[in-house]
């Protein structure tokens, strides 16, 4: 759908509104710190108790909800209703929106195109890359694009390569995201409409931030082509004013089709293809890799609302998506980046819990929504005590991890056969992640016992 600008907008304006009021309702409203139930609803099981009075939760705060993913069943509840910063439990509302909104089937194509006469072997011009989101690039896609354009029979390129990242906003990073050294983590890369590699590149046994992701892309594409054997003579930048006057951004939002809104004056020689989004809801959720989800967030902010891809747009069609679908209210909750980076974002367990029952039921999210979630001790990233049994490949987890907070959440097959949906959320603790991520694992097998 693609609406005026004036609405799209208002419609931003709303969210900031929301963010800002609920920002202030989430200090008026508390959470219990006494280790009781916060609700009308079935207290958790004494062995829960036990675990939440270990030393290491001593001073945090705990939200817990089980229900029964097929009837919805409340089946336990601690303070379910407390807004707490979930971390990156925030992909499963991006993961999930996306799959509604754009589709498992959705594609993202970036064109490489160029800007002048082709002659014999030679381009008399610019090499133009057009960013439109894609969240997967990787050096083998550039690699086999060289490869492609070298075997068009081109081997030179008289003049730039010339990186158009318009699709998206020029924000870099969202709302509430850490400083200092932290920017140059991996999982702060910054957030381009045109990136390779994640925004990312190793450093010795570690990966490191690019400082320009954009630049970043040209800089891999322009040596893989000359590895292919087609030589550019100019250098890697960004569009002038004047060129970007003589070729606007496009109208529409079509980043799934290399070939609508493409200015006349660029003519296609290969379209790098995404993997389908289906697929790629995998990496986001098993690897909690952050600069997927933005991308994601503002491709789907770009495709509702109209260019540029911004944070606020991508917001608006999240919260659209939890009003429709699950009925959750806008002031109800914070959610200010796409990934959970960000400290501002508060979510209930209740709210998580509402969108996993949700996608357990639902045909068109539910299928690629579950097999995203990593399967506990089996692939992504998991604690110790998840390698091992009873948990062992018994539950598709989403966790987080920010300072002072850890969460998990997803589905357990439990001893007695039923699946239940359930969110953790553990906040303000000052012990070490592995501490937190030990109860994690405590508290997960009592679920696995007593449902």
């Amino acid at each position: 759908m693609r609406v005026s600008e004036p609405t799209a907008l208002r419609l931003a304006g709303h969210v900031a509104l929301a963010l800002i009021l609920a920002a202030f309702a989430a200090t008026a409203i508390g959470s219990p710190q006494d280790g009781s139930n916060g609700s009308d609803g079935p207290g958790i099981p004494a062995e829960l108790d036990r675990i939440l009075a270990h030393p290491t939760l001593r001073g945090s705060r705990v939200g817990i909800v089980v229900r029964d993913a097929e009837s919805g069943e409340l089946l336990a509840e601690r303070d379910g209703g407390g807004r707490y910063a979930p971390a990156s439990v925030t992909k499963v509302f991006t993961a999930a929106t996306a799959l509604e909104k754009l589709g498992p089937s959705f594609v993202w194509q970036t064109p490489i195109t160029y800007r002048g006469e082709l002659d014999g072997n030679s381009i008399h011009g610019d090499l133009w890359v057009l960013g439109r989101g894609a969240p997967d690039t990787v050096e083998e896609q550039l690699w086999l694009a060289a490869r492609a354009i070298q075997q068009r029979g081109i081997e030179r390129i008289a003049g730039d390569l010339v990186v158009d990242d318009r699709f998206f906003d020029g924000r870099r990073d969202a709302e509430g995201w850490p400083g200092g050294i932290q920017i140059r983590e991996a999982y702060h890369a910054p957030i381009s409409a045109l990136m390779a590699n994640y925004s990312a590149y190793r450093e010795g046994n570690d990966w490191r931030a690019v400082p320009d992701a954009t630049l970043h892309f040209g800089e891999r594409l322009r040596e893989l082509l000359g590895f292919a054997g087609v030589a550019i003579e100019g250098v890697v930048r960004y569009p002038t004013t004047e060129e970007m006057d003589a070729i606007p951004a496009p109208l529409d939002a079509t980043p799934e089709d290399s070939r609508v809104a493409l200015p006349d004056e660029l003519a296609l020689l290969y379209t790098i293809r995404s993997e389908p989004l289906g697929r790629l809801v995998m990496d986001l959720n098993k690897y909690s890799n952050n600069i997927m989800a933005e991308t994601i967030l503002k491709t789907m902010g770009a495709v509702e609302y109209g260019l540029p891809g911004t944070t606020t747009k991508g917001l608006a069609v999240v919260a659209k998506f939890l009003d429709e679908k699950l009925g959750t209210p806008l002031n109800s909750y914070i959610m200010a980046d796409g990934s959970g980076l960000s400290d501002l974002n508060r979510f209930t367990a209740h709210q998580v819990v509402d969108l996993l029952t949700y996608a357990y039921s639902d045909f068109h999210v539910g299928p690629e929504f579950i097999s995203s979630l990593k399967l506990g001790g089996l692939d992504g990233w998991n604690p110790r005590p998840f390698k091992d049994p009873p948990l062992v490949g018994e539950m598709r987890l989403k966790s987080g991890h920010i300072k002072g907070v850890n969460t998990l959440s997803g589905y357990a097959h439990t001893e007695s056969g039923r699946v239940v949906a359930f969110c953790i959320l553990i906040n303000e603790h000052r012990s070490q992640q592995w501490e937190i991520d030990q109860r994690m694992a405590e508290i997960s097998q009592v679920l696995l016992a007593s449902y």
